[in-house]
């Protein structure tokens, strides 16, 4: 129910207030081309909020006034303000407040009306632009020269930044009536949250350098992750294909296509894209299973000697962001941890803990953790490089949903899976693919089970990993989630063909 609600929540702010920065900014810009251009952060934002709503009938967190917030400008800066326990707090206080609220805003609805698009005619559009695409740089060159294209470095700018106008703000307030009670309140919080990239910044940015060199709009724009950081990426994104460019995007990460509730950022990209490339899953008619970018011609990972168990863990959120993907540091993810290696008596001195490097930016870090509950464990914070230490792995345990299971099980490298529903539920389409890693001991749903399979084969690992059984459950595995394709540039080529 709350990730339906979610997305109606979020499709009628982005309607609205695409209609009334449209208004704001004296233009007429497509609810697409605002989608493009702000829907990274606006769907970020209308989740947070969406979970302090879910979160409204628990204990108020202890603020007892609004605090002054630093001026947030970008999307990036946003994201890392979010992070923030303050920030979390000053919002639920906020939404608190704006739910019992009666202030005065435009009811209007005649204001709010969607826009009809002008006719415009169509210019004639570039080469394929490429960036960010997640394939190393010798093959996105090969792509890019196969369309006539020349490599270009990668080079990301801030957007300007122009002051904050509070009274023109003031005019973001807006609740037609009619509307969901929730979408009143996310449209009621954006004066005071919405970056000014998007809002004051708007009309200096057509002055910044395009992202692609040419005075023409790109045929086809292809990335993977640019649009998750880059907002000027984002606004001359949103005008190229309000222009006649189809954009095209590919999976960036794990959690994709396995999670019973896709993120926000895989929503986003259904959403936006002309077509999408998975790396191997199929959900939507615009999307095609394509290969694994990250995985492309990549090798399986050789082994030196490998003697550690390396436990790989997520990163944990105070207070998450999201109803459906962040792992809670009330959640027993950590204790499972806990659970598990203490199961593992014969061999606990193998045991590595890799922590990821972002493990202490969104709360208390977890090395604290570790070392009062797990004090005899070594522990890796993350600045080594993950395919470094698998070629040092004898096996790789993985209690949650991410990028890592998805590479491990790809580059060969023994693992375990472990997690239940409080951690991660599955989709339908995930469960067979899953049920068939479970028969054969890659996939387990406590740490116990996980403990004491792991003790069973510790002694030959390899064998068990090679066997026929193992061997047909992870390609069942990879077919699904870590493609991989003979040839792929021309796959490529032709996915980016219109």
């Amino acid at each position: 129910m709350w990730l339906e609600e979610t997305e109606v929540v979020y499709q009628e702010v982005l309607k609205l207030t695409a209609t009334n920065l449209n208004s704001i900014h004296s233009v007429n810009l497509s609810i697409r081309f605002w989608d493009i251009f702000i829907g990274s952060w606006l769907r970020e934002f209308t989740e947070l909020v969406m979970l302090q709503l879910f979160n409204s009938d628990q204990p108020t967190i202890p603020v007892s006034t609004s605090i002054e917030l630093p001026p947030i400008n970008s999307l990036v800066e946003y994201r890392k303000l979010s992070k923030n326990v303050l920030f979390i707090e000053n919002l639920r206080f906020e939404i608190l407040n704006e739910m019992g609220s009666e202030s005065e805003v435009n009811t209007d609805p005649q204001s709010f009306l969607e826009s009809t698009i002008e006719s415009k005619k169509t210019p004639k559009l570039g080469r394929i632009y490429f960036s960010a695409t997640y394939l190393n740089r010798i093959l996105q060159a090969v792509l890019q020269i196969r369309f006539w294209r020349m490599p270009e470095k990668l080079f990301i700018a801030n957007p300007p930044l122009a002051p904050r106008n509070e009274s023109l703000r003031k005019n973001l307030k807006i609740s037609p009536t009619g509307i969901n009670p929730k979408s009143k309140t996310v449209l009621a919080l954006l004066p005071k949250y919405l970056p000014s990239a998007y809002f004051e910044s708007f009309n200096f940015l057509r002055a910044v350098k395009k992202p692609w060199s040419g005075k023409k709009y790109p045929r086809v724009i292809f990335t993977a992750n640019r649009h998750l950081y880059d907002d000027i990426f984002n606004f001359w994104t949103a005008h190229a294909v309000e222009n006649g460019s189809k954009l095209v995007i590919a999976q960036h990460g794990g959690y994709y296509g396995i999670s019973e509730f896709p993120s926000c950022w895989e929503r986003h990209e259904l959403d936006i894209a002309d077509r999408y490339i998975s790396w191997g899953w199929n959900s939507s008619d615009n999307s095609i299973a394509g290969p694994a970018l990250i995985l492309v011609n990549e090798r399986f990972i050789k082994r030196i000697d490998p003697r550690l168990l390396i436990v790989v863990t997520d990163q944990l959120f105070t207070y998450p962001r999201s109803i459906f993907c962040d792992i809670d540091e009330s959640s027993p993810y950590l204790w499972n941890i806990q659970t598990l290696v203490r199961n593992l008596e014969p061999i606990n001195e193998n045991v590595l803990i890799r922590m990821p490097i972002t493990h202490d930016d969104s709360g208390h870090s977890q090395i604290g953790w570790f070392n009062e509950h797990l004090s005899q464990t070594a522990i890796d914070t993350g600045e080594q490089k993950f395919r470094y230490l698998l070629q040092q792995a004898k096996l790789v345990v993985i209690p949650h949903n991410g990028t890592t299971l998805i590479e491990s099980i790809a580059l060969g490298v023994p693992t375990i899976i472990f997690w239940d529903k409080s951690v991660v539920w599955m989709r339908s389409d995930a469960e067979a693919v899953f049920n068939a890693l479970e028969q054969v001991g890659v996939f387990h749903r406590t740490p116990e089970s996980a403990a004491s399979f792991i003790n069973s084969i510790w002694d030959d690992v390899d064998s068990w990993w090679n066997s026929s059984t193992t061997v047909d459950a992870r390609k069942q595995f990879t077919d699904q989630y870590a493609r991989t394709v003979s040839n792929p540039v021309r796959f490529l080529a032709k996915a980016l063909q219109f």
